[in-house]
């Protein structure tokens, strides 16, 4: 007999077979319980996001910042820094290598003998160049994200750079008359050192003018100094009309007021000094009076804590590079063949210090903590000192100083740090390889400072 035919091959089923099978009651049940099971997914994601949401801790929100809140001022007499207009403006890279946001020239106006009353202040010095190489000045700082500030002070060199002048209205007219045309020139801002010697109503009349006189895009800035070192002194000025009659921050040598070297009570006179809520601008010295020369071993750690301090980092030119003053009436020039050497693999002490401030500018413009953060003193073993610098949901940062000429293992009394840290950085060692350290059994060398950090935790 023949063989059986094949059985028929399945192609699937017709439309109307399907409609008629999707209409009973199991597919039916599938179908349903799928699109509840999607729905009640969808559904379950979105509430648990939400739950989060709600449940974690609000960001802290970024407080409005000027640029001079951003990054470090570097004041630059600039026939000691480029000879000439010239001169500084080829040389602008090392300063924006050092994370700074503005330059403060000066002084700019014609050299005379006779007395302040004989400045010409709002003229510039043909020798340091033409009105031509002044604006070339002004744009390449720009291109480098800087900020040129000019310095008006008659005397800047002398303890009383006012005198007798203060109480003069026509010299202070001729002040105004200069303010007014260095602005219509084009800079950002001018500083005016010695606002002790100052009425306080002459200081809001130049800081209107000063913030009148600003473009849209760059609010310009009136910056006073102080030469006052007397902490009660200091204490009355901050908390004055003269600090609040400025726009900027008061600059002044406000580490070389808290002891040489700083002891344990560090942290609690900082906090005296920032209480009053003007704003400051930390420096040690002055293009004069290098901080090198007044306190070479602490040095470092000078350096450390302009960059770890609520307010504006203040550097005289050559403090990154241990400048020191042999001749006090006179301006050192800087040492460019030495920035030259450091370029081509010099690992000099100099080198190290410019290595420290260029890390440390770093530092300060990525972590929130260190720009913005609250400060708190941190009870340690004497002669230590040490104080946490803390931000919303940012890791937290931690100075210690060993302020004795011999190693110290300090004690810390907060049971808020952990037993364990990331070494940032140190102002007499390399980073280990492994940059954890134990903080019981962390030894700092002699004047060593040393910037650790520990995530934040709720």
């Amino acid at each position: 007999p023949p063989p059986p035919p094949p059985p028929p091959k399945f192609t699937g089923l017709g439309k109307e077979e399907l409609l008629k099978a999707a209409g009973t009651p199991p597919w039916v049940k599938a179908r349903t319980f799928l699109l509840l099971l999607f729905w009640g997914g969808w559904v379950g994601m979105l509430g648990g996001a939400a739950a989060i949401v709600a449940r974690a801790p609000r960001c802290r929100p970024l407080p409005p910042q000027s640029w001079w809140q951003l990054g470090g001022l570097y004041r630059a007499p600039p026939k000691a820094f480029g000879e000439d207009l010239r001169g500084v403006s080829e040389r602008l890279e090392h300063v924006a290598g050092l994370q700074m946001k503005g330059l403060v020239l000066g002084p700019l106006y014609p050299q005379i003998e006779g007395g302040p009353q004989n400045l010409s202040l709002e003229e510039l010095d043909p020798n340091l160049g033409t009105p031509q190489d002044f604006t070339h000045l002004l744009q390449a700082a720009k291109k480098k994200g800087l900020e040129v500030i000019v310095e008006l002070t008659p005397n800047p060199q002398e303890q009383q750079p006012w005198g007798g002048a203060a109480r003069d209205p026509q010299f202070l007219e001729r002040v105004k008359r200069a303010l007014s045309v260095w602005l219509e020139r084009g800079v950002s801002g001018i500083f005016l050192d010695g606002i002790e010697e100052l009425e306080p109503s002459l200081l809001a009349e130049w800081r209107n003018l000063t913030e009148q006189s600003s473009p849209s895009s760059t609010p310009r800035v009136l910056l006073g100094g102080t030469r006052l070192r007397a902490p009660p002194a200091l204490l009355e000025l901050l908390n004055g009309s003269r600090g609040g009659a400025l726009g900027g921050p008061v600059l002044g040598p406000y580490l070389e007021v808290l002891g040489d070297p700083p002891g344990p009570d560090l942290a609690p006179q900082l906090l005296k000094l920032l209480h009053p809520g003007t704003p400051l601008g930390w420096s040690v010295g002055s293009p004069w009076r290098h901080l090198s020369t007044l306190s070479p071993p602490l040095a470092p750690q000078r350096l450390l804590l302009l960059w770890t301090l609520p307010g504006t980092p203040v550097l005289s030119y050559g403090d990154e590079l241990g400048l020191g003053d042999p001749h006090p009436t006179e301006l050192t020039p800087m040492p460019w063949d030495l920035v030259e050497r450091i370029r081509e693999g010099d690992n000099s002490s100099q080198a190290q210090l410019l290595s420290l401030c260029r890390l440390l500018g770093s530092l300060r413009v990525r972590e929130r903590s260190l720009a913005l953060g609250e400060l708190e003193p941190i009870p340690a073993s004497a002669p230590a000192a040490a104080f946490l610098r803390s931000w919303d949901q940012s890791d937290r940062f931690l100075v210690i100083l060993n302020p004795q000429n011999s190693p110290l293992l300090p004690t810390l009394r907060d049971p808020n740090i952990p037993p364990r840290v990331t070494l940032r950085l140190s102002t007499h060692r390399p980073l280990p390889p492994d940059p954890q350290v134990d903080l019981g059994s962390l030894e700092l060398l002699p004047y060593e400072g040393v910037l650790l950090s520990f995530p934040y935790t709720p």
